[in-house]
């Protein structure tokens, strides 16, 4: 007797397997900071201006100029007319912008160098402020080296033919010290409140003889340190 034997029918069980959450990394904090500052310190130096030459040349930023690039720098910028691209040439090391920078600080240095005054130039001083008045950058341009600070201090102060010369008087020291006390040392609006006397003669009376004639007090720059 045949037996007819059924099909067989596979079923699939799901098997479950947990999944575990991986443990969180422990971060050393010092390393990560030293990191993070090597990171930053290579950034910095990307980030910073490099200088160069027209050769190519890097140079460091800041760094000191030697008396021998200086006086090469004068030099070649007299010969060359102030043509800085054929100045750099013969400036190793250094880009056009370090050299102009430096060459004009050494024409500033030039002109606010304090010299004596000399008697031509208090004449053509004179003749030009009669002619300009008080343009003081006019007459300046007629006075080589001189600013025009130093050119309207020297009229204003020492040369001008309406300054008072005469002795000083007490209403005079007591009219500078009541102004004082009242508005600090504003020499220039005192000055205008007296007979024709300058900034500087205001400036200077106060310091050296309305200070020790009233108060008993030195020029605070005359005091020795003990």
């Amino acid at each position: 007797m045949y037996h007819n034997q059924p099909n067989q029918v596979y079923v699939f069980v799901p098997y479950y397997i947990p999944y575990q959450v991986p443990p969180v990394p422990k971060f050393d904090v010092t390393k990560e900071e030293q990191h993070s500052d090597s990171e930053k310190e290579q950034t910095k130096v990307m980030q910073e201006e490099i200088h160069t030459n027209a050769s190519g040349i890097v140079r460091g930023k800041g760094q000191l100029w030697t008396e021998e690039e200086i006086n090469n720098l004068v030099s070649f910028y007299k010969k060359y007319n102030g043509n800085w691209k054929y100045i750099i040439k013969h400036l190793k090391g250094r880009n056009i912008s370090q050299c102009s920078q430096k060459y004009r600080k050494l024409i500033d240095q030039q002109k606010r160098t304090k010299k004596k005054w000399s008697a031509e130039e208090d004449r053509i001083l004179l003749e030009s402020y009669a002619e300009f008045g008080r343009e003081w950058i006019k007459i300046s341009q007629k006075l080589p080296g001189r600013t025009s600070k130093q050119v309207r201090d020297r009229y204003v102060n020492q040369i001008d033919p309406n300054i008072n010369h005469q002795q000083w008087t007490d209403q005079e020291d007591e009219k500078i010290l009541e102004e004082f006390k009242k508005g600090g040392a504003r020499w220039a609006i005192i000055s205008k409140m007296l007979n024709n006397r300058s900034e500087n003669q205001v400036k200077n009376r106060f310091y050296f003889t309305i200070l020790k004639k009233y108060q008993g007090q030195q020029h605070p720059y005359l005091k020795i340190q003990q």
